[in-house]
């Protein structure tokens, strides 16, 4: 940056941190809110979607759970349409919404 340029502030998100790695690359990092789960969902399946929210694969979820890779792909469907939505993207954001 030359003497001439101002440096941008953006203000930051309660609990931000900033990691600078290079001179034009910064890594930012902030606090997830808890997620809401649906209240149909099973505790299986909110440990699952819970586990899903951190962004575990379904391999790492069925290894810290004990089970197949098929079963946390069933319960996936089934928190899924429990939720109302098609994709690992789209749970997240759902239970980002209060």
């Amino acid at each position: 940056m030359s003497g001439d340029e101002e440096e941008a502030h953006v203000p930051l998100p309660a609990g931000a941190e900033v990691e600078h790695l290079g001179p034009d690359v910064a890594l930012l990092s902030f606090p997830l809110p808890e997620p809401v789960f649906p209240p149909e969902l099973t505790a299986a399946e909110r440990d699952v979607a819970l586990r899903v929210f951190r962004g575990a694969t379904n391999a790492a979820i069925a290894r810290e759970r004990g089970v197949s890779a098929k079963t946390i792909a069933n319960q996936l469907e089934s928190i899924y349409r429990k939720a109302g939505v098609t994709s690992r993207c789209e749970l997240v954001l759902r239970l980002l919404q209060r």
